[in-house]
């Protein structure tokens, strides 16, 4: 019998042949593949209520739906740049107008904040339908409001739903798959999100200039209500404590051995219960509250922040959303203006660009990162290391790069560039933006299973404060420093951050030993 015990955050195992400790387990390297089979992880339990035994068409609906949720709320929150020409006639002017832009991703970190230490307390499901209502709410205050302050205020609200599109809906996704799933899965959510996001901005600049702007709320508002309905019905609760060793695959010397993708699991029946249909239509009560861990989330928040790598992805994840939201909250008055002369209908189709992005990271950052973390698992002797994921964010950091340089230079200088040269670079810019956050969502849980969600609050509320500090400010930015010298400033804080990649990569195995200690539950 294998004698099993954790100090300071190791697990280590007595090897009974040799009687002799391995070296320490770090978290995150783990066994994935053994003799050509894939190693389930987590190791699923015979508990019905295991979110991991549901079966895969509600897994895929589960996924689907809150991508629904998500692509409503990025488009409240951060979609209304095209909306911005008609904004600024409608209150003649006021420099506040680009509040409506900025403000949101501020109030989408402080959503996430607040909104996930109490998902930890009290479940998944409540809060994320709360945040449901709350959407609703906020975008029917955004269409009644009478003042260019009361709409702030309203979007500033919707904002702190809007959030939840960010940490908890990829959680819940998330926690309903495997590690070797993650990547592709991860990435298909965002791709849905991407995809929808276009394809209602597209129709957004018809709806308000057709039936203006407050009808634009109106719309999105019974599209969440709808989502709202579905999610009653199948979004059900996916929070479920495992233990640490769980989370490296099991072992044969282990109390449950290992769980291959091809065994085929039995439930238990007998010892747990069954789930039925009506008892997960209750919004509360399937995981009992735990008031206390809202102040532990909180302190655990902070303690993450600071590990080199996650820290790394906070800073690069946030300049890039704050430079796409600095693009897109001038590209429209630079279209519409001479020489480029935009038709304010077609502005929607430039944005419609993220539907190519949404075809282009699936297959890079979803699939290229699941590829290469089998590949190099397999040619590992079968042991699977986070740092594999993050090879295939070279590509989107060269692209965010180039693109700065090209945006920049073409508002600053239309009549010497085309007007692909504003269209192409703010999509690109956004490919690199969603890429850079499915990489950085898969890794982090990756490294560190049992602050998985934790990580992404980090990841999302800490590049909503920086991109709300980057984008702040955005006419006075440009005015004093010209389009191509704000995006120049914007591609060489690009280039210092990406290049902390190749340390990330190859040192990201000690900074997981030296902070795992503070990682884990034993």
């Amino acid at each position: 019998m294998a004698d099993d015990k954790a100090q300071d955050g190791f697990v280590e195992c007595v090897d009974p042949r040799t009687n002799l400790k391995p070296e320490p387990r770090i978290t995150g390297t783990v066994n994935l593949i053994e003799d050509g089979e894939i190693i389930l992880i987590p190791r699923p339990t015979a508990d019905p209520q295991d979110p991991l035994n549901l079966p895969e068409w509600h897994k895929w609906l589960i996924l689907i739906i809150v991508a629904l949720y998500a692509m409503t709320g990025n488009l409240l929150a951060s979609g209304i740049g095209i909306l911005i020409p008609q904004l600024n006639e409608v209150y003649n002017n006021d420099p506040h107008v680009d509040d409506l832009v900025t403000w949101p991703a501020f109030y989408m970190g402080l959503g996430n904040l607040i909104a996930m230490p109490i998902a930890d307390a009290i479940g998944r499901r409540p809060v994320y339908l709360l945040s449901n209502v709350i959407l609703i709410i906020g975008s029917i205050w955004c269409s009644y409001s009478n003042s260019l302050g009361s709409h702030i205020g309203g979007r500033d609200f919707m904002a702190l739903a809007a959030g939840q599109s960010e940490a908890l809906c990829v959680l819940i996704a998330e926690e309903t798959f495997f590690m070797h799933q993650r990547g592709n899965r991860i990435a298909w959510f965002c791709s849905l999100q991407t995809l929808g996001t276009a394809l209602f901005i597209i129709a957004s600049s018809y709806i308000s200039n057709s039936i203006g702007w407050r009808w634009w709320y109106g719309i999105f508002a019974i599209i969440t209500g709808f989502t709202f309905v579905l999610s009653i019905l199948f979004v059900v609760e996916t929070k479920y404590d495992r233990p640490l060793d769980s989370f490296f695959g099991g072992s044969d010397d282990s109390a449950e051995g290992k769980v291959t993708a091809s065994q085929r699991r039995n439930l238990d029946f007998v010892n747990f219960k069954a789930r039925s249909f009506w008892n997960d239509l209750k919004p509360w009560g399937a995981v009992k509250p735990q008031w206390k861990e809202i102040p532990k989330f909180w302190y655990h928040l902070g303690q993450l922040t600071l590990f080199p790598a996650v820290l790394w992805l906070v800073l690069c994840s946030g300049a890039l959303l704050g430079t796409y939201i600095l693009m897109t909250a001038v590209f429209a008055q630079v279209l519409m203006a001479p020489p480029y002369s935009f038709n304010p209908n077609y502005l929607g189709f430039v944005m419609g660009g993220q539907a190519v992005v949404a075809f282009v990271v699936q297959p890079i950052a979803g699939y290229g990162s699941d590829i290469a973390l089998k590949y190099l698992t397999t040619r590992n002797k079968g042991v699977s290391e986070p740092e594999y994921r993050l090879i295939p964010a070279i590509l989107p950091a060269a692209v965010a790069i180039v693109s700065c340089v090209i945006y920049g230079r073409s508002c600053e200088y239309p009549a010497d560039w085309a007007w692909t040269g504003v269209v192409i670079p703010m999509n690109a810019l956004f490919y690199s933006f969603v890429s850079v956050v499915v990489l950085g969502f898969v890794y982090t849980m990756d490294c560190y299973p049992q602050r998985g969600h934790i990580a992404m609050v980090a990841l999302c509320a800490g590049r909503g404060f920086i991109s709300f500090g980057i984008s702040f400010g955005t006419t006075a930015f440009v005015r004093v420093s010209g389009y191509d010298g704000a995006l120049d400033i914007c591609a060489i804080v690009l280039g210092v951050l990406t290049s902390f990649g190749f340390v990330t990569y190859f040192f990201g195995k000690s900074f997981r030993k030296f902070t795992q200690r503070w990682a884990v539950d034993e």
